[in-house]
């Protein structure tokens, strides 16, 4: 699935499971545990929840159809470019119609929250996730995860004789030997390298990454690339290259392989997709009890964890069943995902490198 086919610049509306009886919601009005609110949408039929999202839309319509099958509460969603979410829910104020936001990246929601949209996230909510990737305003919580990791072609490079580091690849030996992408994710990289070891060396870095890899543009070309034999190695997501696996019939009729990096690296970053409901939202309990849901074992986690989808799930104990390691298993550095609220040094600075 290309990334054109997957973001559209236009609103991209649908109603899903329409006309599900209001008795549904009564029956199971209380199983999933939301946090305060009222009882607006009861009169005339179910409540109808409107998310805004910067996610795969298949995969935010399956969980709102689930979400429905369960509640009796309808969703609404609106998928399109993060950036354009964000500004739209902005300019809209308090009169937009959105009741929840869920991105793809942790830094689009990351600014709602630092615009004080967000409405606080129910405490045992939270408490249902990788506490690790919770962010510190706790105004939003991760329902999917990817990590950073590096794809490589086993013909071309052995496994051992990788980097041990993402900061090692500034070295001129690594120089054509390497892809890689100024995706979002790529920025969030930067905008952690920033955070750790300072904006001067991380522009040092970039400008070496310009000089020894090749930019592929995108993470797909990026795997691409690497599987046809044109490069050793690149840096990407785990979930294009899982991606491509389900299409092929599984990891092994792939030639490429991924490396996660067995210690903290800027290279292993894990990086939340989240949810949040707005502040402005009239279906506060609705909207909370959709977020209760999202992270569920026995809820949105399942789906999330299906062969349906290749991200991670973060709810612990919900296990991948496309063969994705266990999230506890990896090692990425620590840092609050509410640090990728604000990249635009991050942007500034690969500009500056003339990398975009």
């Amino acid at each position: 699935m290309s990334t054109g086919s997957r973001r559209k610049a236009l609103w991209i509306r649908r109603a899903v499971a329409a006309g599900v009886a209001a008795t549904a919601l009564a029956a199971c009005s209380d199983s999933a545990g939301g946090a305060g609110g009222g009882s607006a949408g009861k009169a005339g039929g179910a409540t109808s929840l409107t998310v805004y999202t910067g996610q795969h839309e298949e995969t935010i319509t399956a969980l709102g159809e689930q979400f429905t099958k369960e509640t009796g509460i309808r969703v609404d969603v609106r998928a399109g470019e993060d950036a354009d979410l964000v500004n739209q829910i902005l300019e809209e104020g308090d009169s937009s119609p959105a009741d929840l936001y869920l991105s793809e990246e942790p830094g689009p929601i990351g600014q709602l929250a630092a615009k004080k949209l967000l409405a606080k996230v129910d405490d045992r909510t939270l408490s249902a996730v990788e506490a690790s990737l919770v962010p510190g305003t706790r105004d939003w919580v991760p329902y999917a995860a990817r990590a950073r990791v590096i794809y490589y072609n086993p013909k071309l490079i052995h496994e051992d004789q990788l980097p041990r580091s993402i900061l090692d690849l500034s070295d001129p030996k690594w120089k054509g030997k390497f892809a890689y992408a100024p995706s979002g994710a790529f920025t969030s990289t930067v905008s952690y390298l920033i955070s750790s070891i300072g904006a001067d060396r991380t522009l040092s870095w970039l400008k070496a990454i310009k000089a020894n890899g090749v930019n592929e543009q995108s993470n797909g070309k990026v795997r691409d690339t690497i599987e046809a034999g044109q490069h050793p190695f690149g840096l990407s997501n785990h979930y294009y290259w899982w991606i491509l696996a389900q299409q092929k019939g599984g990891p092994d009729k792939l030639t490429s392989k991924l490396d996660y990096f067995d210690h903290p690296d800027a290279g292993s970053l894990v990086l939340a997709s989240g949810a949040g409901v707005l502040k402005s939202s009239k279906h506060q309990r609705e909207a909370q009890k959709f977020l209760a849901w999202l992270v569920s074992a026995d809820g949105g986690q399942k789906l999330i964890a299906s062969d349906q989808n290749a991200q991670f799930p973060v709810t612990p104990g919900v296990t991948s069943t496309i063969g994705l390691p266990p999230l506890s298993t990896l090692h990425p550095p620590t840092v609050d995902q509410s640090v990728f609220a604000d990249v635009s040094q991050a942007k500034d600075l690969i500009v500056q490198s003339g990398i975009a």
